[in-house]
């Protein structure tokens, strides 16, 4: 009798071994993934994060807050180390004239502008200056426009048809493009929400689960919170307000995933049912990408 237990507390102690090796996360951090840029905010990779046994490979698929105000230097590391050959611009028109990218190198410039309600109703607010535009967020923070742009904000990046089809020009121009020529880049005006979304869409297709879709988003917050920090709210619904539109916020973009989930069973399946990404593309994607 006391051999049979100590037969099976063996055989406990090697489930438990093994289900904690596989279950065992990776340790992603901001300052592994960025990316050197010195005059673009939130500007990194993905390269590194593993998928299965494989990996993302390094230096071929960046992401990045707006390149309007990229140094000289910035340029040439854009240019020459990481050899970027395309830029996708998921920002809105008005944003993007009053704002141009720098293009780095030879990079192809390409305006994927994300706007809703057949191109009506868009993310293109001006401000003269970030002072101001947190001025105004602070101002109107209970206002009901804002308060649905923190609640419904990737809602409406996931399900309005305009925006459907703005990533399917991104999934199509990105199988053109040879990761042996170099990178490619995509970026909004943070770089979190937009671009953050066309992060998960792309790392999906490659094969990562949920928990680090979750992980590289959550990085935006990690850059973006020292900054929000600064901001000074008096009321909870601003201190709301500023953590979701200045910083990220995790809980409702995981909130828009569960709806993704319940409606279409996974956001692979979203990408093939909505976006046009088929199997064999995303097969593609990952004989390029993952090593």
């Amino acid at each position: 009798m006391i051999r049979s237990l100590s037969v099976i507390a063996c055989i406990m102690v090697m489930f438990v071994s093994c289900k904690t090796s596989v279950a065992e996360k990776q340790k992603i951090e901001l300052k592994n993934q960025l990316i050197g840029l010195t005059n673009a905010h939130n500007a990194r990779q993905l390269g590194g994060y593993r998928i299965g046994d494989q990996f993302i490979k390094k230096n071929l698929l960046l992401r990045s807050a707006k390149l309007s105000g990229l140094s000289k230097e910035d340029s040439i590391l854009l240019g020459e180390k990481y050899k970027v050959q395309c830029i996708y611009d998921f920002r809105g028109k008005d944003e993007s004239l009053s704002a141009p990218d720098v293009i780095p190198g030879k990079a192809r410039y390409l305006s994927l502008a994300l706007s809703f309600t057949g191109g009506e109703r868009q993310f293109d607010v001006k401000f003269e200056s970030e002072e101001q535009m947190i001025g105004m967020l602070l101002q109107y923070a209970d206002h009901p426009s804002v308060q649905a742009m923190c609640t419904s904000m990737y809602d409406l990046i996931f399900f309005e048809e305009s925006s459907k089809e703005v990533y399917r020009q991104f999934f199509a121009d990105l199988l053109t493009t040879n990761p042996e020529e170099g990178a490619v880049l995509w970026h909004c005006t943070q770089g979190k929400d937009r671009a953050g979304c066309a992060s998960a869409m792309l790392l999906a297709a490659l094969g990562a689960n949920r928990e680090l879709i979750m992980a590289d988003f959550i990085l935006s917050k990690s850059y973006y919170d020292p900054m929000a920090s600064q901001i000074k709210t008096e009321t909870e619904t601003q201190k709301i307000v500023i953590n979701t539109l200045i910083s990220a916020n995790p809980e409702i973009f995981e909130a828009t995933l569960d709806k993704v989930d319940a409606k279409y069973g996974s956001l692979r399946n979203y990408l093939t049912t909505c976006i046009g990404v088929t199997p064999e593309m995303m097969n593609v994607l990952r004989d390029r990408y993952l090593e």
